[in-house]
């Protein structure tokens, strides 16, 4: 896999380059990922306590080898009994102003347990022990990325890596390389399985009004109302996981007594 392009300025800031010729001959990457830059090892120790939860590998000569999750029924079942979940609490959140209650996340914490061994997250997760809501919507967003990146075609799946190329994330956000999260949907980091619950619904949004605008014409024309399961294919679960990543993804809640 291509490594990304060197960048022009330390993840610190105190070091900026002209040019990327001086770039190349300045700057240290992080070892793993090959995204992150530095001026200097004590900066990259510095920026680690960070970084660790955003880092996963970018194979060199195909090692490490990427996880290979079989694409099946079960597979299937999985995204749609998770999609509904996440439905389920969508709806629960509908109203921003309205206080957050353990009884309108517990659905959530029922994905994990819903998932066979294979498709659980196991990595370890900023402050999930604070925050229990984050291993389930990391893990829902591990899933729907491998059941996305396994339905390209090669046309999308390079015009999807390219949207990330052309992406301008502020330095203290984690990076996204395309080839990887394609090439690699199962074996990413906390961090950008969040990024991507936050960054999909951009990508699936003009397809989802696509289709809207489709079935309504379909409906006008006496064609009967749309199947319902088509709302997994439109994109919808990726909005949905917004919803929970916006609202849940740091909240504490207390159950009401």
């Amino acid at each position: 896999m291509k490594e990304p392009k060197v960048g022009m300025e330390c993840v610190c800031m105190e070091e900026d380059y002209d040019s990327e010729e001086e770039a190349k001959k300045s700057l240290m990457r992080c070892s793993t990922c090959k995204n992150r830059f530095y001026c200097s090892a004590r900066c990259q120790k510095n920026d680690w306590k960070q970084h660790k939860w955003n880092c996963s590998a970018l194979p060199v000569n195909g090692l490490p080898a990427a996880t290979v999750v079989d694409i099946n029924d079960e597979f299937d079942g999985a995204v749609k009994r998770v999609s509904a979940i996440l439905k389920e609490v969508a709806d629960a959140l509908k109203d921003d102003k309205k206080k957050l209650s353990a009884s309108m996340l517990a659905p959530l914490l029922r994905i994990p347990a819903e998932l066979p061994s294979d498709l659980q997250y196991t990595r370890a997760i900023e402050d999930s022990g604070k925050f229990k809501y984050r291993l389930p919507i990391l893990t829902a967003s591990r899933l729907f990325l491998i059941s996305f990146a396994s339905a390209l075609d090669p046309g999308r799946r390079q015009k999807y890596e390219e949207w990330f190329a052309g992406m301008y994330l502020p330095m203290d956000f984690c990076e996204m390389y395309g080839p990887k999260i394609i090439g690699r949907p199962a074996d990413l980091s906390p961090g950008e399985y969040a990024m991507l619950a936050q960054t999909m619904p951009i990508w699936v949004m003009p397809e989802v009004e696509k289709t809207k605008e489709e079935r309504a014409k379909r409906t006008g024309e006496g064609q009967g109302a749309p199947d319902q399961d088509t709302e997994e294919v439109d994109g919808m679960h990726w909005i949905w996981l917004a919803v929970a990543l916006k609202r849940a993804y740091s909240a504490t809640t207390e159950k009401r007594t």
